[in-house]
C-alpha cells in the first residue's frame, strides 16, 4: 500500500509541475499569476466538493438517471419475453399450416399448368379456324380472302417463333408450309399463264412465234388480272425464320431473298440458264466464262423495259418504293452468275484461265451495274473475296505485274519518249515508254480493285502497288548506277522519277487513296492498341509462363490487312484530321532520287567547265591592254573554248530532260557559276582597266546571253559575278 500510495503521490505531483509550467512558463517574471492560480483551484475544489455532497444526499440527477435505467431495462427483459413468445407461437402457427401450404402450392401449379393447356388449345383452334377459312376461300375462289388469312398464319408463325413449344412451333409452321405450297401452286401457276400471254420471257424463240393478237379488251384484263396476283404474291412471302438458307448466303452475307413474284419472273430464266450452263452442253465451258455473263446481261436489257413499265408500279402500289424492280430482277440473274462462277474458281488449275475470269468477272461486275442499276445492291466481286481465291488473284497479279515490268525495262524502246522524238514539244514531262506502261499498269490494278466490297482486300491489293512501286524505284536506280550523268538514258531516267513523283502527287487526292489513306489510320490505330495490351499481358505473366511461350513459335498480334472488322466505314469528313498523303514515303525515296540524279548532272556540267577554264583563269588579266586601246572588244581567246562547252552542256540538257527538270538544272548551274567565277577567277587574280572591261565584256556578251533563252534577265543569276564587274 505504501508503494501504491507513494506512485500515486509521484503521478499527481508530476501533473501539478506540468500544470503550473504550462500556466507560467520560464518567464520568471509571470510569478505573480501563482496567486490567482491558487485561488482558481480552490473555487473548483470547493465547487466539486458541493456536488459529492449532494449526491450523496440523494436529491441530485445522478439518482434519477440511475433509476430510469433499472426501469428501462426492467422493460427491456419484459419485451424480449414477449419476443420470445411470438416467435415460438408464430413457428407453431407454420407448423400446423404447413400442409396447407403445400396442398394451396399444388392446387396452384395445377392451375397454371390448366392454363397453359388452355392457352394451348387456344393456338391451336386458332390455327384450325383459319384452315377452314383458308379452305373455304379456296373452294369459293375468293382470292383476296385466301391470302388474307395466309397472312394471319403467318404472323402466327413469327409470333410463337421464339417459343419454347417446340410441336406448336412446328403445328403452325407445318400448317404454314402446306397452305403455302397449295396457294403458290395455284397462284403461281395462274402468274405464269398470264406471263406466257405476254410471251415472257423474252427470248429468240418465244419472240419468233407467230401468236395471234390479243384485243383490247383481253389485255385490259391481263393486266388486272396481273395486278392482282402480283400484289397477292408479295403478301404470299414466306416469314424470314421459314426461308431456307440460300447457298450464295456464303458467299454474300448481306443477301437477303428476292421477293416471291419477281422469283416467279426468273423462274423460266433460271431454268435456261442451268441447261446451258450447267449441262452437258458446249455451252458449259469453263474457259469461256464471258458466255453466261454476255446472257446474263442481254436477258437483263432485254426484260428491263417490260419490268420499268408494268412490274415497278405495282411493286411501287404494294409499298415496295424502295425497290428497284430492274436491280432485284438484276440481282436474281447475278445469283445464276455468281453460284456457277463460285462453282468454276475453285477448278481452274491454268493461271491464264484464271486471270481471264477474273477480268471477265471484273467486266460484268461493271457492266451489271451500269446496266442493270443495282448500285445499292451487292455486287458479283465477293466470290473473288475468298480467302484461297483472293491469294491466288493476289499473287498472279504480282507475277504478271513484275513479268510486265522486266519486259519494260528490257524493251529496246524502254527509254525513248512515248509519243516519239518529234513530240517533245508536245509532251513537256518527255515520260519514257517503260515509265508511262509501268503506271498504266499500277493505274488498272487500281481500277480493278476499287470496286472490291472489303477494305481489308483493297488494302491488301494497295500494299501491292507499294512493292510494286518500290521495285522499280530499285531498278530505276540500278540502271542509273551505270549510266554517265549527261548520257540520254540517265536524263531519261531522271524524267521517268519526276514523272512518278508528279503521278503520285495528283494520285493522292483520288477518292480510292482518300479511302486506302483512312483505312491505313484505322489500321495502325488498332495495330497500336494491340500491342498495348500485348504488352500488359506481358507484364502480368511469371517467369514459368514466359519461359513456357519462350518455346512457342512467334506469330503476329493479327495477319495484316486480314480483319475486315478493324476497318469501319469510309468516313470522308475525318479526312480533315489525317495529315500528309498515302504515298508520302513513297515519294520521299523518289525525291531523294530525283534530287541526286539532278545534282550529279550539275556537278558533271560544272566540272567539264572547270577543266576548260583554266586558261580563261590564268589569263594576265593585269597586263592587258585598255579599252581605247582597242578598236573593238572580243571575247578573250582563252574563254571561248569554256562558253563552247557551256552552251553544248546546256542544250544536251535542254533536249533530254523535261522542262521543269531543266528550268531547275539550268538555274542550280547558274548558281555554281556564279559562285566559281566570282571566287576562283574574280577574286584569285588582280585586274587593270583593260582586263576589269574585257571581264565585263566576256560576262555580259559571253556567259550572260548563253541563259537568255530561258529568262529575260540572266544577268540576276549571277549578282555576285555582276557587281564585280560594275566600275
Amino acid at each position: 500500500m505504501a508503494e501504491e500510495s507513494s506512485s500515486l503521490y509521484a503521478g499527481t505531483q508530476n501533473k501539478v509541475v506540468s500544470f503550473i509550467n504550462g500556466e507560467l512558463g520560464e518567464d520568471i517574471t509571470q510569478l505573480s499569476k501563482a496567486s490567482k492560480l491558487l485561488e482558481k483551484a480552490r473555487a473548483k475544489k470547493l465547487e466539486l466538493e458541493n456536488k459529492l455532497s449532494s449526491a450523496r444526499k440523494g436529491d441530485g440527477g445522478i439518482s434519477q438517471s440511475l433509476n430510469k435505467a433499472e426501469s428501462s431495462l426492467k422493460k427491456i427483459e419484459d419485451l424480449l419475453q414477449k419476443q420470445q413468445q411470438a416467435a415460438k407461437d408464430i413457428a407453431d402457427h407454420l407448423e400446423k399450416a404447413q400442409p396447407v401450404v403445400e396442398q394451396l402450392v399444388s392446387l396452384s401449379s395445377k392451375v397454371q399448368q390448366l392454363e397453359r393447356y388452355v392457352y394451348y388449345l387456344e393456338w391451336i383452334l386458332q390455327v384450325d379456324e383459319i384452315n377452314s377459312s383458308i379452305q373455304a376461300a379456296l373452294l369459293i375462289k375468293a382470292e383476296e380472302r385466301c391470302v388474307k388469312h395466309y397472312a394471319q398464319l403467318a404472323e402466327l408463325s413469327k409470333t410463337i417463333a421464339g417459343s419454347s413449344c417446340c410441336h406448336l412451333v412446328k403445328f403452325v409452321n407445318d400448317t404454314l408450309m402446306f397452305w403455302f405450297k397449295i396457294i403458290l401452286e395455284k397462284f403461281g401457276g395462274e402468274f405464269e399463264e398470264i406471263l406466257k400471254a405476254f410471251n415472257w420471257p423474252f427470248i429468240t424463240s418465244n419472240i419468233l412465234k407467230q401468236l395471234p393478237q390479243p384485243s383490247k379488251e383481253h389485255v385490259a384484263e391481263l393486266h388486272a388480272k396481273l395486278d392482282s396476283l402480283f400484289g397477292s404474291l408479295l403478301q404470299l412471302q414466306l416469314p424470314e425464320h421459314l426461308i431456307a438458307e440460300d447457298p450464295i448466303v456464303a458467299i454474300i452475307p448481306e443477301w437477303r431473298p428476292l421477293p416471291l413474284p419477281l422469283q416467279l419472273l426468273l423462274k423460266p430464266l433460271r431454268k435456261r440458264f442451268k441447261f446451258h450452263f450447267c449441262g452437258k452442253k458446249l455451252t458449259n465451258n469453263i474457259e469461256k466464262p464471258e458466255w453466261y455473263m454476255t446472257q446474263v446481261l442481254s436477258w437483263i436489257r432485254d426484260h428491263s423495259g417490260f419490268l420499268k413499265k408494268r412490274i415497278q408500279p405495282l411493286m411501287d402500289r404494294a409499298g415496295l418504293k424502295y425497290m428497284d424492280a430492274v436491280g432485284e430482277f438484276s440481282r436474281g440473274l447475278m445469283q445464276l452468275a455468281l453460284e456457277k462462277l463460285a462453282a468454276d474458281l475453285p477448278m481452274i488449275e491454268d493461271d491464264v484461265v484464271f486471270s481471264h475470269t477474273v477480268d471477265e468477272t471484273l467486266l460484268f461486275n461493271r457492266e451489271l451495274r451500269s446496266a442493270g442499276g443495282a448500285a445499292a445492291t451487292p455486287g458479283c466481286l465477293h466470290v473473288l473475296c475468298g480467302d484461297t481465291i483472293f491469294d491466288r488473284w493476289l499473287t498472279l497479279e504480282n507475277k504478271f505485274a513484275a513479268e510486265k515490268m522486266d519486259a519494260l525495262l528490257e524493251s529496246e524502246s524502254a527509254w525513248r519518249l512515248q509519243y516519239g522524238d518529234n513530240m517533245a514539244d508536245v509532251d513537256d514531262l518527255m515520260v519514257p515508254e517503260c515509265t508511262e506502261a509501268f503506271m498504266t499498269v499500277m493505274l488498272l490494278i487500281t481500277d480493278r480493285y476499287s470496286s472490291l466490297p472489303y477494305a481489308s482486300h483493297k488494302m491488301r491489293f494497295f500494299e501491292l502497288q507499294l512493292t510494286l512501286l518500290e521495285d522499280f524505284r530499285i531498278r530505276l536506280t540500278q540502271l542509273m548506277r551505270d549510266k554517265h550523268p549527261l548520257h540520254a538514258s540517265y536524263c531519261s531516267i531522271l524524267n521517268a522519277v519526276n514523272y512518278i513523283i508528279l503521278v503520285l502527287k495528283d494520285w493522292s487526292d483520288l477518292p480510292v487513296f482518300l479511302q486506302m489513306q483512312f483505312y491505313k489510320v484505322q489500321y495502325e490505330s488498332f495495330q497500336a492498341s494491340q500491342h498495348l495490351e500485348s504488352a500488359s499481358d506481358v507484364a502480368m505473366e511469371t517467369d514459368a509462363d514466359i519461359s513456357d511461350a519462350a518455346s512457342q513459335p512467334i506469330s503476329p498480334i493479327v495477319p495484316r490487312f486480314q480483319l475486315s472488322e478493324v476497318f469501319q466505314d469510309f468516313d470522308p469528313s475525318k479526312l480533315d484530321f489525317i495529315e500528309g498523303s498515302i504515298f508520302d514515303e513513297t515519294i520521299k525515296l523518289l525525291e531523294h532520287i530525283r534530287n541526286e540524279m539532278l545534282r550529279n548532272i550539275v556537278e558533271t556540267t560544272v566540272y567539264d567547265i572547270k577543266a576548260k577554264s583554266r586558261p580563261y583563269r590564268n589569263n594576265r588579266w593585269l597586263s592587258l591592254l585598255s579599252q581605247k586601246e582597242y578598236l573593238k572588244l572580243t571575247l578573250s581567246d582563252s574563254g571561248c573554248e569554256l562558253f563552247l562547252v557551256l552552251r553544248d552542256r546546256l542544250h544536251l540538257m535542254e533536249q533530254q530532260l523535261c522542262r521543269p527538270l531543266f528550268d531547275e538544272a539550268w538555274q542550280k548551274l547558274a548558281e555554281h557559276l556564279n559562285k566559281f567565277f566570282f571566287e576562283e577567277l574574280i577574286l584569285m587574280n588582280n585586274f587593270n582597266e583593260g582586263g576589269a572591261a574585257q571581264l565585263q565584256y566576256d560576262m555580259t556578251r559571253g556567259l550572260f546571253p548563253l541563259f537568255g533563252d530561258y529568262t529575260q534577265r540572266p544577268e540576276n543569276y549571277f549578282k555576285d559575278v555582276k557587281e564585280a564587274c560594275t566600275y
